[in-house]
């Protein structure tokens, strides 16, 4: 009988064969709460290890211990026989491999162990292409766990070459093809963070039934949420809210998952209604969840002048009036602008230049304007101005008003434009 291709199908088998090979060079790209304990181990294993961060001062202890670091990504992949990857998310993931790809020696073994999705994996197979072997190896586990080599991975593709390594890190169970591995770490954060968030609103329905939280919490520690109420209560554990609706996020992309997308909203709102929560544990998270309904987070209106945008005319207006929705993310409504210029073409230019860089200042672009009202001294300008608004919005148009106004505020000024941008959450 025709033996099953390991890459083929799921086990559970632990890789513990192999030695470190001191003449195997690791690239370590990514040193983030992960990335660092990660990066020890392999270093304490004896393996040369060259670490690159995007925030430099993060190499600095493991330099300390042996580690050599690395001005980019291309630097530290250059000489290197294993390329890791831990990295935060998609783009992420993506723009380390614009740098990568160049300077990555052929035969070189790529591990992926960021939470990206399978489509970041898939992706990125077609650009490595037979260049080098990529394996897809997304992790279980928290700091405490990266620290000790006890994480869970799920690797998927060819392991050969790159066993010992993983065995270094934690236990490997092998899952299929490139991208199978990163589709079940997406199933599994799903599954742990519903259900924290579920155990977060039991306790607050527990709460709100009067019953003493200790009780409530042992209750749910001994029943069938029992793990997901061990990591709601845990403690010196962090992987951070932003990084839970990372994941929830391209969860609900992949399949139509209402009550994931519920979860991460709830998450989310949390953070707004708490900015300190994106950075912290989803263990905090849940706490704040389990005391604080979100849905009845109040709105926040803020008027504003950026500083790196053009100024007011007049001290008697402000330029934006930002309102913070509760999920974090917001309208922003822009005051009506004018600008310099001889012709119609040039002052809307200038509005529009206007426009983008007070939404640059609100982390908005001109592909979030949802609404937009022109006033036009003279209609017959309309198609000169409809050439410029073409030009500069460029995607699907927003709701709009044109009218005609005997004049504007500024007698030189033949048009004037207001806008309304949508800013969508951001975490």
């Amino acid at each position: 009988m025709k033996k099953p291709d390991p890459t083929a199908e799921t086990t559970t088998e632990q890789t513990t064969t192999g030695k470190p090979d001191p003449t195997q060079k690791i690239a370590f790209l990514g040193l983030g709460h992960m990335g660092a304990p990660m990066a020890r181990r392999l270093l304490a294993a004896g393996h040369p290890v060259t670490v690159w961060n995007r925030t430099a001062a993060k190499a600095g202890p493991l330099v300390a211990e042996g580690a050599r670091h690395a001005a980019s990504p291309a630097d530290a992949a250059r000489d290197a026989d294993v390329v890791i990857t831990m990295l935060t998310g998609p783009d992420a993931l993506a723009a380390v491999a614009d740098a990568v790809l160049p300077a990555l020696p052929p035969g070189a073994r790529w591990i992926e162990m960021s939470t990206v999705g399978p489509d970041a994996v898939r992706a990125l197979a077609a650009r490595v292409g037979d260049r080098a072997t990529l394996v897809d190896a997304p992790v279980t586990g928290s700091t405490d766990r990266a620290a000790t080599g006890r994480l869970a991975i799920f690797a998927g593709g060819d392991t050969t070459g790159v066993d010992h390594v993983l065995a270094t890190l934690g236990a490997v169970t092998r899952t299929g093809p490139a991208g199978s591995g990163a589709a079940l770490k997406l199933v599994l954060n799903a599954a742990a963070l519903v259900g924290i968030g579920i155990v977060a609103e039991a306790l607050r329905l527990a709460a709100a039934l009067g019953l003493d939280e200790d009780t409530a919490r042992t209750a749910l520690a001994a029943g069938p949420l029992a793990g997901a109420a061990a990591r709601a209560f845990a403690e010196d554990v962090h992987f951070a809210t932003a990084l839970a609706v990372k994941d929830l996020d391209l969860a609900a992309r992949a399949a139509q998952l209402p009550v994931v997308r519920a979860v991460s909203d709830q998450y989310r709102q949390a953070a707004a209604h708490e900015p300190a929560l994106a950075a912290a544990d989803v263990s905090r998270t849940a706490r704040h969840l389990s005391s604080t309904p979100t849905g009845s987070s109040t709105m926040r209106v803020t008027l504003d002048d950026p500083a790196d945008a053009p100024q007011p005319l007049t001290p008697y207006y402000s330029q934006v009036a930002r309102v913070e929705q509760a999920d974090g993310g917001a309208l922003l409504f822009l005051s009506g602008q004018i600008a310099e210029g001889d012709t119609v073409a040039e002052q809307s230019r200038g509005v529009f230049e206007t426009i983008a860089a007070l939404l640059k200042a609100h982390g908005a672009g001109l592909e979030h304007i949802v609404s937009i009202r022109t006033y036009l001294t003279d209609i017959g300008d309309l198609p000169a101005y409809g050439a410029v608004r073409r030009a500069y919005l460029t995607g699907t148009p927003p709701t709009s008003m044109t009218m005609e106004v005997p004049r504007l505020f500024r007698p030189e000024a033949r048009i004037e434009v207001e806008a309304v941008a949508a800013v969508p959450a951001r975490l």
